[in-house]
């Protein structure tokens, strides 16, 4: 009976220990997966609230190319620490780009409305970009009508922007609501499969979403371009 007791207690113990472990992991161990960077060696940053305080030239020093940063979400929300992330990346020099979070029970234009409220009188070094994902989204609307208004959307901002929006999206609501419907729109992919497993080619890929540097407060997420440095270069020309 005794050895009994003993065994169990190991056995509590041993659980215990592995539980800790998994919650290590998740709360303190980057999530994500390495990049060759001899083959990606562009690496960038996103960043909105839940980031912090964010020391931008100390994120330069520390050789991050871009950064992209949260300016809207749906009809009204303006993300707090927008603008003191703008003028912070653009004193120290860093190609910036910007994004909305895209609410599916919302209107597509007045989502545009919103976003092209926050980012008049600014200038960006990188495309606008449209997040396009399910977290976060509850909706009684079909794939179909969240299609819609994705379109309008699209179709508002690039009309008084002038330039060609970027989508933002995970594997499956890539297959969801951009595979056949978008299909001449640039991909920034979040993926942590080794490759992401899309058909369109990706212009950028979301690969962690705990990097963790001295430059900020919180997580940050860590990005890859889709090319060597000329390539690059080349790009931000453009």
């Amino acid at each position: 009976m005794k050895k009994r007791y003993i065994i169990g207690f190991v056995i509590f113990l041993f659980a215990i220990a592995v539980g800790l472990i998994i919650i290590y992991r998740i709360i303190f161990i980057p999530y994500g997966i390495d990049i060759d960077k001899l083959k990606y060696p562009i690496t960038g940053i996103d960043v909105s609230k839940h980031t912090g305080k964010i020391d931008f030239q100390k994120v330069k020093e520390q050789s991050i190319d871009f950064v992209f940063m949260k300016s809207t979400e749906g009809e009204k929300y303006k993300d707090e620490t927008f603008e003191n992330n703008y003028l912070g990346a653009k004193e120290s020099g860093i190609p910036i780009g910007t994004y909305h979070f895209f609410r599916f029970n919302k209107s597509g234009k007045s989502q545009a409305i919103n976003f092209l409220s926050a980012i008049e009188g600014k200038k960006f070094d990188l495309p606008f970009v449209l997040d396009i994902e399910e977290w976060g989204n509850k909706t009684t609307k079909t794939n179909e009508e969240i299609i819609y208004e994705i379109g309008e959307f699209i179709i508002a901002v690039e009309r008084k922007a002038g330039i060609n929006l970027m989508i933002y999206t995970n594997e499956n609501g890539y297959k969801k609501y951009i595979n056949e419907s978008f299909i001449n729109k640039n991909i920034w992919i979040c993926s942590f499969n080794k490759k992401p497993n899309i058909k369109e080619k990706w212009t950028f890929w979301q690969h962690s979403h705990k990097g963790k540097f001295d430059f900020a407060d919180g997580w940050v997420d860590i990005n890859t371009y889709n090319g060597n440095n000329a390539e690059w270069n080349s790009y931000l020309k453009r």
